[in-house]
């Protein structure tokens, strides 16, 4: 049994990944499979015991409500200070009681693409507030939706206590206004399926 293997008695909770919708990783030879079909395995599983619950990610909002009969726990796609592309989401999983798992929550992590960090207004608010800029972008996401779990990238102990600092930054309802415009500015959405929109 794979749980044993684990030294597991059930697995706390599975994402989905939809790898069909949209451009992915997918290779040559790996299947399709209907998100329908995919929610039952799913339900039998955690119906079974072996699971507790069914997170989904990278989908748009119309795979959500879907998906929602089945009783998903969390949600991860990507969401930043920079990329609001997922503000509905955001707003349907509080609505919901649904965790909010955002992935590139600092912004890409691929070279070339805006950066939370880099940005000035981000900057000029670490300084005031004499915490780094990436406390100040985590900081937002958790001002903005309480109901997120975050999982930012962490290469070293040291980086993974500044991200860890970020849930004791408090922004005030001015700094807060001066990086929601930000967002409003920046112009930068990445949607759910990869692209650049």
């Amino acid at each position: 049994d794979d749980l044993s293997q684990l030294g597991l008695d059930r697995i706390p909770v599975v994402n989905l990944r939809r790898m069909d919708l949209g451009p992915s990783a997918a290779t040559d030879g790996d299947q399709d499979v209907d998100l329908d079909d995919q929610l039952a395995e799913m339900i039998a599983l955690r119906d079974e015991g072996k699971i507790g619950g069914i997170g989904i990610s990278s989908v748009p909002l119309e795979v959500l409500r879907r998906a929602l009969p089945a009783g998903i726990v969390c949600v991860q796609n990507a969401y930043s200070l920079l990329d609001r592309s997922q503000e509905a989401m955001v707003d349907v999983c509080a609505a919901e009681g649904i965790a909010w798992v955002p992935y590139f929550p600092l912004g890409s992590a691929f070279p070339g693409l805006p950066k939370v960090t880099d940005n000035a207004v981000v900057v000029d608010i670490a300084g005031e507030l004499g915490v780094t800029p990436a406390q100040v972008g985590l900081a937002w996401i958790l001002a903005r939706a309480p109901h997120t779990l975050l999982i930012p990238g962490t290469r070293s102990i040291t980086h993974l206590e500044e991200n860890m600092g970020a849930a004791g930054v408090t922004l005030s309802a001015e700094a807060i206004a001066r990086l929601d415009a930000v967002g409003s500015a920046a112009g930068h959405d990445y949607a759910v399926t990869g692209g650049h929109q």
